[in-house]
C-alpha cells in the first residue's frame, strides 16, 4: 500500500523528498549502506538551491553536521554553513531592532504584540539562528496605526515603495499591514492592526492582549501571542501562502511536537474564525509530509473537515513543488485562496468587493466631502484599472 507521504510528494524532486526525509529524521535510521543508496545521482545543486528557497538551510545545516555523511560533497556543506552564518548575525540584528522598536512604542503608549522573528524562532527551536525572518511583524491596536508610523518615521523607516496609504481610516478593514524599510539598517518592519487580510471573523486586538504572554527570550519585555492563539495565526499565514515554503510547516510540527497546547482550545478558535478546514489542511500535511505525532485532539480537528482537509492539502503541495518567488505566479493560486473561505467568508468576499478600495483613492483623488463619490464609481474605476493592465500587459510591460 502506498503511504500517504509518497501521494502527496510523488510529483517532487527526489532532492526535495531528501529534504523531507532530512526533517523526519529518516536517515538516523539507515544503515550506510541505505544512505549511499539514498544519496546516490542526487543534484547537489539542485538540492541547495530547494534548501535555500525553502529557508531550511540552518536546519538542514546541523542536520547534516551532526550525522557526518562523505557522501555530502564539500562545497554543499560549506554554502550550507556561510548560509547559516549569514542567518545567525541577520537573527541577532533583528532581536536588536525588535527590541528597540517595541521599547519606543512602549514609552510612547502603544502596545505591541510579536508575531514572528527572533521572538517566535527561539519559542519553537530554542535557538534564532535555526528558523529565518526577512521582516518583524507586530501586531498592535487599529486606532495607533498613524501614531505608529511617525514613529518609525522618527526611527528612520520609509514606507516600502508601492505601499499604499491609508487614505480613509474607516476603510482600513479592507487591509491590514503597512510595511516599512529602514534604508541604511536594511531591516523591515511590518505594522499589522489585523492578523490576516481576508476581512474575516478573527479575535479582538483587545483579547489577544489579554491572552499574550512574554517572551522568554528577550531581555526587554516583548510580548507573543498566546501559543494557541500563535498555532491558529500560524496555520492560517502558511495556508494564504500555499505553503509554498516548507520552513511554515516546519514550524507548525515544532509546535505540536516541542510545545504543550490545549488543541481543544484550538479547535474553538478555529471554529470562531470559520477555519477549521484550514486546521485540517495543516494537520494532513505536516503528519503526512513531516511525520507529526498527532494526539486524538489534532485528530479530531482533522476529521470535522477531513475531505475538504485532503483536498487542500493536495492543493498546497502543488506550491511546495516549484521555486516559485510567490504562489501568486500559479494561475490556480486565487481559486485556492477562495477554496480556504467559508461558506460565510465566501459571502462575504462578494460583499466586499462593493465597497471602495485603496487603489480606488490613488486613482481618482478626490476630496474628503466627495469620497461618497466611489461607491458608484468603483464598477469604473475597477474596469479602467483591467484595462490598462491589460493594455500594459501586451506592450510587454508587465
Amino acid at each position: 500500500m502506498t503511504h500517504e507521504t509518497e501521494l502527496y510528494s510523488k510529483e517532487f524532486p527526489k532532492e526535495l523528498k531528501l529534504i523531507l526525509s532530512m526533517l523526519r529524521g529518516d536517515l538516523t535510521t539507515l544503515t550506510s549502506e541505505e544512505i549511499v543508496g539514498r544519496l546516490r545521482d542526487i543534484n547537489w545543486s539542485l538540492f541547495v538551491q530547494l534548501v535555500n528557497h525553502h529557508r531550511l538551510y540552518s536546519v538542514i545545516y546541523m542536520n547534516l553536521k551532526s550525522m557526518n555523511i562523505p557522501m555530502v560533497p564539500e562545497a554543499v556543506m560549506e554554502r550550507l554553513k556561510q548560509q547559516y552564518t549569514i542567518n545567525t548575525f541577520r537573527m541577532l540584528q533583528l532581536t536588536a531592532e525588535m527590541e528597540q522598536v517595541c521599547r519606543v512604542f512602549r514609552e510612547r503608549g502603544i502596545r505591541t504584540i510579536t508575531l514572528k522573528g527572533p521572538a517566535l524562532a527561539h519559542d519553537l527551536y530554542g535557538d534564532v539562528s535555526m528558523r529565518t525572518s526577512k521582516d518583524l511583524d507586530i501586531l498592535i491596536p487599529v486606532q495607533e496605526v498613524e501614531a505608529a508610523e511617525r514613529i518609525l518615521t522618527e526611527l528612520g523607516y520609509q514606507r516600502k515603495e508601492g505601499e499604499r496609504e491609508l487614505t480613509v481610516r474607516s476603510w482600513k478593514w479592507r487591509e491590514h499591514h503597512i510595511c516599512y524599510i529602514h534604508p541604511s539598517k536594511r531591516t523591515q518592519v511590518e505594522i499589522h492592526w489585523r492578523l490576516n487580510p481576508d476581512s474575516g471573523r478573527e479575535t479582538d486586538f483587545e483579547l489577544l492582549w489579554k491572552r499574550s504572554r512574554f517572551s522568554s527570550y528577550t531581555q526587554t519585555p516583548v510580548r507573543m501571542l498566546e501559543r494557541e492563539d500563535l498555532w491558529v495565526y500560524l496555520v492560517t499565514h502558511g495556508a494564504r501562502h500555499g505553503w509554498f515554503r516548507l520552513r511554515w510547516l516546519l514550524d507548525i510540527d515544532q509546535m505540536i511536537r516541542t510545545i504543550p497546547m490545549d488543541m481543544a482550545k484550538v479547535e474553538r478558535r478555529l471554529r470562531a474564525e470559520g477555519r477549521l478546514s484550514i486546521g485540517s489542511q495543516a494537520l494532513h500535511l505536516t503528519s503526512d509530509l513531516l511525520n507529526t505525532p498527532l494526539n486524538e485532539s489534532c485528530t479530531s480537528i482533522m476529521a470535522i473537515r477531513e475531505r475538504t482537509g485532503k483536498r487542500l492539502a493536495q492543493e498546497g503541495t502543488l506550491f511546495m513543488n516549484d521555486m516559485l518567488e510567490s504562489p501568486s505566479e500559479l494561475k490556480h493560486y486565487q481559486s485556492y485562496l477562495f477554496s480556504l473561505r467559508s461558506t460565510r467568508q465566501k459571502w462575504f468576499f462578494f460583499v466586499e468587493r462593493l465597497y471602495p478600495s485603496i487603489w480606488d483613492v490613488h486613482q481618482l483623488p478626490l476630496p474628503r466631502p466627495l469620497f461618497f463619490l466611489y461607491f458608484p464609481l468603483r464598477p469604473f474605476l475597477w474596469f479602467w484599472r483591467r484595462l490598462k493592465r491589460s493594455t500594459m500587459t501586451e506592450r510587454g510591460k508587465v
